[in-house]
């Protein structure tokens, strides 16, 4: 079966046969992203999966899954993926905090350090640059504008190209909203 099939056949055990024109946009913005993209099939599996446990849709979960695993993919790199959604979103929400207080209370001493643990970044199993990838993502989906702009820099300091971190970011607003539809 070929990823086209693939991603139509997942499309429509989530939604049948819808034919709403918010439908269509939604799901053939989902397919180009996923069959055409300067990611590769990896990345966007990757990012599916992370955004997939983000939003806590399970099918996406499963089938990014199942598409990494045929990718070559071993169980502590696909479980990386669902656990990347965890910590960013303990990071997401902590960053989002600060940025409603004002520069005033940011200046007291209290708030200068997160002192959250998060040693899993220094050293993540599938990579510097894969886990940055899929921060960015879930960063995105949850609307934290400081790791958002923190995880886009680390991405271009690395290397990056700019047409791989936009399509992150469409990814991440495609699927948003195909999870509306659920």
């Amino acid at each position: 079966m070929s990823m086209s099939e693939k991603i139509d056949a997942f499309i429509e055990t989530q939604f049948g046969s819808s034919e709403t024109s918010v439908f269509r946009d939604l799901t053939l913005n989902f397919k180009k992203i996923m069959e055409d993209s300067p990611l590769d099939p990896t990345e966007r599996f990757m990012n599916a999966l992370a955004i997939g446990k983000t939003l806590d849709w399970t099918a996406l979960v499963t089938f990014a899954s199942n598409e990494l695993k045929e990718l070559g993919l071993e169980d502590a790199q696909i479980q990386e993926c669902k656990e990347s959604a965890a910590i960013m979103g303990m990071l997401n929400t902590y960053y989002k905090f600060k940025g409603f207080l004002s520069a005033e209370v940011l200046a007291d001493t209290a708030y200068q350090r997160a002192g959250l643990r998060m040693n899993s970044l220094s050293k993540p199993v599938n990579g510097k640059e894969k886990f940055e990838m899929m921060a960015m993502s879930v960063s995105v989906v949850n609307g934290c504008p400081t790791c958002v702009s923190s995880h886009e820099k680390a991405l271009t300091d690395i290397g990056v190209s700019r047409d791989k971190i936009h399509d992150l970011a469409r990814l991440a607003a495609v699927t948003k909203g195909l999870s509306g539809l659920l």
